[in-house]
């Protein structure tokens, strides 16, 4: 449940930033390659914007023999970040040695040497192969765009494209080659302090984001323009450029630190935002955030600028606000209370509504169920569910490290730190070993040094209980009567909440719930590109103006016409169409089946289980292997794409306690949009014991892409509040939410499903006794068996969709 911090919007910046290219053949050479950075002498401070607000400057300088500097400053939330760069160029102007200084990393010395590129950092060495032909660039800067500029044919035009060569920050993983595409648009005449200026216009193409170069006539950059990002970088002098206006205030006022007093006394700190009108009373959006208030004051000046007062307060315990943190159970009243505050303020409209990713998101829909009468609308975005279908439990299974995790998160408050280091070296404190330890319990003092008391109240609190209770907002949803807008992506790490939300409020009473899900992650705005993987620049929609507009009509009154659109809108990978309706499932999806089967058996990738369109009539009555906590299947989570291809495909290939099934190579394209379940008919030796299956896509190039996975603890199969344990070897049903996924698959691919007993070091290791498996230390090994005959048809439940030109 990671916020949406100034870590993520320099992160997303960088695609803008990174432009920055040095050139060079690194093979041996008695002369120059004509890759060189000399005669590009340049120099110029360049603005950062990123919704309109300065966040930033870059000043890079090149000389004639190629020596250059870059120092970005990045100011925000009260902080200050430096990152910088030098270059020095051999006789012939090619690049010899580069120092970066990045605060999220070290400092990184990289070496030429003959064709490699050689880094140190850390005492570490690490070397790679430079391709021959390539266009080389740094993370922040604009300048030696002019490189690649330069090398564009402008006799031939048209989309041309480009192999581009990164400087990485960490030295795990130096070295990353992308295909960039680059077309020239045209020529444009602006008037720049009442000077007459001939720019070029470019279009370059990265990973499916479209980025606008405006370039002199020298080919140097002016200004880089990424409206997918709402960002954009503009050299020093040439403002007018910007598409927006600078200089004139948004705010009117913003008062830091009010404190708003809930029911218990408990006083919460909030920051107010006022927009810069003549209006007497304004609308309220608020957000209440767990990550340091100051970090979304991008979000203050956005609603301001919108004419709204933005309220953006830390939750009880966090920071600024007093009280005791604990998380999940005091978000409802303190929601509501913070609510009627704001309303009762005598520059407030009477009208509040909320916006916020994740937590931030999770804590709306805490508030709403509680139904404040000024509560007109809310707009969750990356939504998490009840914590016993996520984090910290899912559907029963102990999300471990995902827990531990964000424990450390919050506890080290590592998302107040612009730079990101603090959020990247949580990652690296939760070793694999430590995991291994049991009881699970004490995981907090080997991790932390000391006893989290909310921590081993999650883990005590086994069942879905009356301590859950103060936090589950599900069941409630059907009661609500406010409008709801609830925005995902496939690849959110918490698109089950989304789902969940949506399945509930289509039976509320209110009738105007809308949904979007695109090809994202876990994020609340839309980008052209996940885990590297290029989306279709049709991904890149602007969920911003569409939050705008959503507000406006339900807070303002304005006619913005949101409601004549479809309210359900999903996102079709590969084909990259968005499919429109106005319920969730599409209408006229078909729920189609696939079969488990096998003949010999389904043990490892090199078994022969199947997926089939037809129930079984041949073949083995069921697959069986032994599951040992004392050796625990690895999950594949985070492997994914070619980058962990050989990974993915030896864990398949060495462990004869996961189950494989693949289905026939596709014979025509088949597109699944919507939510998608297993239903096993399964048995263990043990009276409790997990199941896993994760989902994935076989390309006809054999690349795996893992779309996503369920789990359910074999005890809660019935209830989540009652336990019941498993007669030894007794045959019973499961049904196993897969979240949801939307694809095209086209023709030859394969799909597929793993079945396990483990996904360690993600979740928790079931121990097979029927006791508290994160109480306790033994366990036994256990026989587990998946049925798949005409009597037990286990099987593959996916949404079918048409699509339509």
């Amino acid at each position: 449940m990671k916020s949406k911090t100034y870590h993520y919007l320099i992160g997303g910046f960088i695609v803008i930033v990174m432009l920055l290219t040095l050139n060079g053949n690194c093979s041996n050479r008695e002369k120059p390659s004509g890759h060189i950075l000399s005669n590009l002498e340049d120099e110029a401070a360049f603005t950062l914007y990123v919704r309109e607000t300065p966040i930033g400057t870059i000043v890079n300088s090149i000389d004639k023999k190629g020596n250059y500097h870059r120092k970005m400053r990045i100011a925000a939330a009260g902080q200050e970040v430096e990152m910088t760069m030098d270059i020095t160029p051999d006789k012939y102007g090619d690049w010899k040695r580069i120092n970066i200084v990045n605060p999220m990393f070290a400092t990184i010395h990289v070496q030429r040497e003959g064709n490699r590129a050689c880094y140190r950092m850390m005492g570490q060495k690490k070397c790679v192969k430079i391709p021959e032909d390539y266009v080389f660039y740094d993370d922040f800067g604009n300048l030696f765009e002019s490189v690649m500029l330069k090398k564009y044919d402008m006799v031939k035009k048209g989309k041309q494209t480009f192999q581009r060569f990164r400087i990485p920050e960490e030295i795990s993983m130096p070295g990353s080659q992308i295909r960039v595409e680059l077309e020239f648009m045209g020529e444009k005449r602006k008037k720049i302090k009442d000077k007459g200026w001939e720019f070029l216009l470019f279009n370059y193409k990265l990973l499916g984001t479209n980025v606008e170069y405006w370039v002199g006539k020298d080919f140097k950059i002016y200004m880089i323009h990424a409206p997918v990002q709402y960002a954009v970088s503009v050299r020093e002098g040439f403002e007018e450029l910007l598409p927006f206006k600078t200089g004139t205030s948004v705010l009117a006022e913003r008062k830091r630190n009010i404190t708003i007093p809930m029911r218990d006394g408990v006083k919460l700190s909030t920051d107010l935002y006022f927009p810069d009108s003549k209006e007497e009373k304004y609308p309220v959006i608020l957000i209440r955030t767990p990550y340091k208030k100051e970090m979304n004051e991008l979000d203050g000046f956005e609603w301001a600028k919108n004419g709204y007062v933005c309220a953006i307060q830390d939750v009880r315990g966090r920071f600024a606000s007093g009280g005791e943190w604990e998380p999940f159970v005091n978000e409802a009243q303190d929601g509501y209370d913070t609510i009627e505050w704001l309303a009762a303020q005598e520059w407030c409209s009477g009208k509040v509504g909320m916006i916020g990713g994740s937590y931030l998101g999770w804590v709306q829909l805490q508030a709403a169920v509680q139904k404040p009468p000024h509560l007109v609308t809310i707009i969750p975005n990356v939504v998490p569910p009840d914590p016993f279908f996520n984090i910290p439990y899912e559907y029963g299974s102990f999300f471990t490290l995902g827990a531990l995790w964000w424990v450390e998160v919050v506890e080290t408050e590592a998302t107040a730190d612009i730079s990101g280091k603090r959020l990247i070296d949580t990652f690296k404190g939760i070793e694999e070993n430590v995991l291994k330890s049991l009881p699970v319990v004490d995981l907090d003092k080997k991790v932390f040094g000391k006893e989290k008391s909310y921590w081993r109240k999650w883990v005590r609190h086994n069942t879905n209980d009356s301590y859950w209770e103060r936090a589950n907002y599900l069941d409630k949803l059907e009661e609500l009567d406010i409008p709801v807008f609830l925005q995902s992506g496939w690849f959110d790490g918490d698109a089950i909440g989304t789902k969940l939300s949506y399945l509930r409020l289509k039976h509320s009473k209110n009738k105007s719930i809308k949904m979007i899900v695109g090809p994202w992650g876990h994020s609340d705005l839309a980008a052209t590109q996940v885990v590297g993987q290029d989306m279709g620049e049709e991904a890149g929609i602007d969920l911003l103006k569409l939050y705008r507009r959503w507000f406006d009509y339900w807070l303002k009154g304005i006619d913005t016409k949101i409601l004549e659109e479809p309210l359900v809108q999903l996102y079709a990978m590969n084909t990259n169409k968005w499919l429109k309706a106005d319920t969730y499932p599409l209408p006229g999806t078909r729920f189609t089946p696939f079969y488990l089967t096998s003949g010999s058996g389904a043990n490892t990738l090199d078994g022969d289980g199947r997926l089939q369109r037809q129930v079984p009539v041949n073949g083995k009555d069921y697959d069986e292997y032994e599951y040992n906590p004392g050796d625990p299947t690895p999950g594949p989570m985070g492997i994914c794409r070619t980058k962990g291809q050989d990974s993915y495909v030896n864990l398949l290939k060495s462990r004869n306690d996961i189950l494989v099934y693949n289905s026939e190579q596709m014979e025509e394209p088949l597109t699944i949009v919507g939510p998608l379940s297993v239903v096993l008919y399964a048995s263990s030796s043990a009276p409790d014991t997990d199941w896993f299956v994760s989902f994935e896509i076989i390309k006809p190039d054999g690349e795996a892409i893992p779309l996503c996975k369920g789990t359910i603890r074999a005890r809660f199969r019935n209830s989540f509040e009652k336990p019941e344990m498993l007669e030894k070897d007794k045959i019973y049903k499961y049904t196993i939410d897969l979240w949801h996924a939307g694809i095209t698959l086209e023709k030859g691919s394969v799909i597929r499903i793993d079945i396990t007993s483990a996904f360690f070091p993600w979740f928790s290791l079931n121990l097979n006794t029927g006791g508290h498996n994160e109480m306790e230390s033994k366990y036994v090994s256990a026989t587990q068996r998946i049925y798949h005959n005409n009597e037990y048809p286990s099987h593959l439940l996916l949404p079918v969709v048409k699509l339509h030109d």
